[in-house]
């Protein structure tokens, strides 16, 4: 007999069987046998994971952690929000410099969002220093490429990642 239906809300423990900090909390979507289940988590993704990872909370708990996963939530620096090749149309001398900084930017914008996630899920003391340099590398290299950006169009805004990952980020 299973000890957990679908739709009961629960906390995601550690490996001490104590909550995650922060704490983060799962709706169960589905139970499988042999003690696994289906968890639907609040970003919209689910994985399966054994009972003894959880524990079922009362729903005004999962409220209360919803709304602190929600605080936490953030927008990060999006895609440039531009179409390159017309772009690159009437600046024709600045095509090479257009496409390189383009390029740059949408790497700089991946590794800011692996790593900004990463951050605040484990906290940076946890993160190995040279994930950390690599992060701090893209936030200053996208600060450069939508100031180059910037200088050529003023619709396009400048961008400043602030250090804390989990922090807003200011456009």
């Amino acid at each position: 007999m299973a000890k957990y239906k679908p739709d009961d809300k629960v906390i995601i423990l550690d490996y001490n069987g104590k909550p995650l900090v922060p704490q983060v909390v799962a709706r169960i979507e589905e139970v499988y046998g042999g003690g696994r289940y289906r968890l639907d988590l609040p970003d919209g993704a689910a994985c399966f994971e054994y009972d003894n990872h959880f524990q079922k909370i009362d729903e005004e708990t999962y409220k209360k952690y919803l709304q602190a996963v929600r605080d936490r939530e953030q927008d990060l620096p999006l895609d440039l929000k531009i179409d390159i090749r017309k772009f690159v149309a009437k600046r024709p001398r600045l095509r090479r410099e257009i496409y390189r900084n383009y390029e740059l930017d949408k790497k700089y914008v991946s590794i800011i969002h692996a790593y900004a996630g990463r951050i605040s899920m484990y906290g940076r003391e946890n993160i190995p220093p040279q994930f950390l340099w690599e992060f701090e590398d893209a936030k200053n290299g996208i600060t450069q490429t939508r100031a180059f950006f910037h200088d050529i169009d003023e619709s396009i805004n400048e961008v400043t990642v602030p250090d804390q990952a989990n922090a807003p980020v200011i456009m």
